[in-house]
């Protein structure tokens, strides 16, 4: 549709949402249904008549609402398509017309649609903020604590020699079922579960109760959950549960020396390799946390100086993934998560979502206005990474990112870790304890 009559009215609804009214005159509506018949013609097979010899009244006849259709929706896709370039528009989402409407021999082509756009705003102060976190420093105390946590986790584990009751430091083997306001927890049931007492792996005043507990024995008892428990649903909530602990297990912990070592498998030797590579792990652990601790007072900061409108569909996009996520730490926590609520579970996710969406739409500004980009080679020293730590070729790593159209989200994510990182070498970051800081940007 070059050098068209097209018309188009733009009507702003919000920031971040326009509807568009288009027009597309009545000349090329008529243009379009010959070209349509003109091809059907070639093809279409008629009885008494010979291939390429239908009349158009006999095509008429027989495929009149199938061509309608077709000139309609094919009206709508290039017009639309001209009118967002028109408009100087990136539509990031639309309500295609559902039905389209019918074409009309010899009228304009008429509908309306409304589109999403990105929010326009220009970021500012985002160079030279203000971050603080602790150098990363590992003591031997340290090293020996993680070192201590290997040999428990490598513990064998065996019924005790007599009957008695669960003591500090025992597995027990039980079912248990959450129960909030009386009634059922979704997801909140499990079978089999193994818990440490004493631990607070799982939860310490949870662990508490199951002091005293032999094999067989039924409890209920209330448990104050976390803000960050696994289940959002029950998240920082008074829950009663109800366990039915089937078996007790104690620990037989190996003693830490060079046999030990060599039996962890890997490239340890001796008792000195593995202290060694424990120290190494403790500070690749520390660095990872100073970084997340240091992005998160970035984005807080860039929350706080940016308020805009965001648009619904990122928004909603941002929730089903993270519903799918928590749905997968469900099952490797041994919930079951089929009877639970996936729409409960997405309005307690909203806020984060938010959150994501917002931090996502700065960077991406500030990644504009500062040039910028993600070239070809950074591409594929990701596409390189990702192949290693999944132990697949890199051939097959990249023809499976492009087969499910993920190339684009990865650029996008690894543009924002340059904007992140641009940000973070402009910073002042002084080596004390970051205060805490409010999410800013949770609450519209």
């Amino acid at each position: 549709m070059t050098e068209s009559a097209l018309k188009v009215e733009m009507e702003n609804l919000s920031e971040v949402k326009r509807k568009l009214t288009i027009e597309v005159p009545s000349t090329e509506v008529t243009q379009a249904v010959d070209r349509a018949y003109r091809e059907l013609a070639k093809k279409a097979k008629v009885k008494g008549f010979r291939p390429g010899k239908v009349p158009r009244s006999v095509l008429e006849m027989y495929y009149h609402k199938d061509i309608d259709h077709d000139v309609s929706e094919t009206l709508v896709r290039q017009s639309l398509a001209e009118a967002l370039k028109d408009k100087g528009l990136d539509a990031i989402n639309l309500s295609w017309p559902e039905p389209v409407p019918p074409v009309v021999a010899g009228e304009d082509y008429c509908y309306s649609v409304e589109i999403e756009v990105e929010p326009e705003f220009a970021a500012e102060d985002y160079l030279g903020l203000t971050l603080a976190a602790p150098e990363v420093m590992v003591t031997d105390a340290e090293v020996e604590a993680r070192l201590e946590e290997i040999r428990q986790g490598n513990a064998i584990l065996k019924p005790p020699a007599e009957d008695r009751p669960v003591q500090e430091g025992d597995f027990v083997v039980l079912d248990h079922q959450a129960h909030f306001a009386g009634q059922p927890v979704e997801g909140g049931k499990s079978e089999g579960t193994y818990v440490e007492v004493g631990s607070g792996k799982f939860n310490a005043e949870f662990e508490t109760n199951l002091l005293g507990l032999k094999a067989g024995a039924e409890a209920r008892f209330p448990v104050s959950l976390p803000d960050d428990f696994a289940n959002p649903l029950i998240a920082g909530k008074v829950v009663d549960f109800a366990v039915n602990v089937r078996e007790v297990k104690e620990k037989v912990v190996p003693e830490l020396d060079d046999a030990f070592a060599k039996n962890l498998g890997g490239n340890f030797q001796t008792e000195a390799d593995l202290r060694t590579a424990v120290r190494e792990d403790i500070i690749k652990g520390k660095e990872q946390e100073r970084q997340a601790l240091l992005e998160n007072q970035v984005s807080d900061q860039l929350l706080a100086r940016h308020q805009f409108e965001l648009p619904p569909s990122l928004v909603t996009q941002e929730q089903e993934n993270m519903l799918r996520e928590q749905m997968d730490r469900f099952r490797q926590h041994g919930m079951d998560t089929a009877g639970m609520d996936p729409a409960r579970i997405l309005e307690v996710l909203k806020p984060m979502a938010e959150r994501r969406v917002r931090v996502r739409l700065i960077l991406s500004r500030i990644a504009d206005q500062e040039n910028l980009a993600v070239d070809e080679g950074e591409m594929d020293a990701a596409l390189a990474r990702i192949a290693v730590n999944n132990r697949r070729d890199v051939v097959e790593i990249k023809k499976f990112y492009e087969e499910h159209d993920l190339l684009g989200a990865l650029r996008r994510t690894l543009l924002d870790d340059k904007t992140m990182k641009l940000l973070l070498d402009k910073a002042e970051i002084t080596a004390a304890a970051a205060e805490p800081a409010e999410p800013a940007g949770e609450k519209e």
